[in-house]
Parts: C-alpha cells; structure tokens; sequence
C-alpha cells in the first residue's frame, strides 16, 4: 500500500473524481461507463461489498451513453499525465 500512498496514485484519482463530478457521476460510475463503452471490454468485474455499491455500479450502466467525446478528451488528459501513477 506504500507505493500508493507515496505516489502521484492521489493525485491521478483526484484527477478523475474532478472529471466525474463535471458530468454528474460519481468515480466509480465514470470508470465503469467507461469500461462499458470500450470495445475490447468484454466484461466488467465489480467488487460491491454493500448494497449501496452495487446498486452504484449498476447504475453506472445506465451512464455509458454519457462517456461522450468531451469526457473521454479529459480522461486522456489525465491518462497521459498519469500513465503509472503508482510507480514512485
């Protein structure tokens, strides 16, 4: 856990969590949307521990047609600033 903790790891998730809040979602909802509406996405893998984080993800699918050009500009914005954010 070190490593994340002693990276840019924050810094890159702050990153996202402002991207999401500009367009009305939550983290958890951008980065699975996003997932979704990814070609060679076959499939997600959520790990909800409660029900509040399941019917989150589940909402998220509902949010995929928001993934729109604008937001996947400032994703990659961020993605190319941060490529390994956990790496010291």
């Amino acid at each position: 856990m070190g490593r994340y903790k002693q990276s840019l790891a924050q810094e890159a998730v702050e990153e996202y969590r402002k991207i999401a809040t500009k367009f009305n979602m939550t983290p958890t909802e951008l980065s699975l949307a996003w997932a979704y509406q990814q070609p060679h996405v076959a499939s997600t893998i959520i790990g909800a521990t409660t029900m509040k984080q399941l019917k989150e993800n589940i909402m998220a699918y509902s949010k995929k047609h928001l993934i729109n050009d604008d937001v996947l500009a400032e994703i990659d914005v961020v993605y190319k600033k941060y490529r390994d954010p956990s790496k010291l």
